[in-house]
């Protein structure tokens, strides 16, 4: 995966039309299963099992329009950040790892832990998360600082995510 810029004004106005979109159909598609299987199935005055099969069924419904949309240019912003926080999700989960081997002068370990500093200020940036910005350019200055101190240049263009296997 590469970091790629995005507009900001964008990504915020799709995402929050996609959130408020997904749960007015949540919403939506659940009320009408609930009441269906209510009217079905009901035998007496206690529907809570009713109820959450509603929601299950809603659930499911919204699956196959989540997987049709993703799909259109439209969403294009939303997907790339929604996978963005996937692939930084599984870096961090490798994150001590990786500082480990960073301090071993392990130059993919370097080029991860970067990729992960860059794609974390993209999206606190787009997020407008701006409260740990400053902690995460210690945090990148201190890499860039052991980076050279052991002769090594961080190149965050060549990351994929199999490189995590190796940790």
């Amino acid at each position: 995966m590469q970091l790629k810029p995005v507009n900001k004004d964008i990504y915020q106005t799709r995402s929050r039309y996609s959130y408020i979109g997904i749960s007015a159909l949540l919403i939506l598609f659940t009320l009408v299963w609930s009441t269906l299987f209510i009217a079905l199935f009901s035998i007496g005055s206690d529907n809570f099992y009713l109820n959450l099969m509603g929601v299950v069924a809603a659930v499911l419904s919204i699956v196959p329009v989540v997987l049709f949309c993703k799909t259109k240019p439209w969403f294009a912003e939303v997907i790339y950040v929604w996978e963005l926080k996937q692939e930084l999700n599984k870096i961090n989960r490798k994150m001590a790892a990786l500082s480990r081997a960073s301090k071993h002068g392990d130059a993919i370990a370097f080029s991860i832990i970067k990729f992960s500093y860059l794609g974390s200020r993209q999206i606190w940036e787009l997020d407008d998360n701006t409260l740990m910005l400053s902690e995460l350019a210690l945090s990148e200055q201190k890499l860039d600082e052991l980076a050279q101190a052991q002769g090594l240049v961080i190149d965050t263009s060549q990351y994929h995510q199999t490189q995590l296997a190796k940790y």
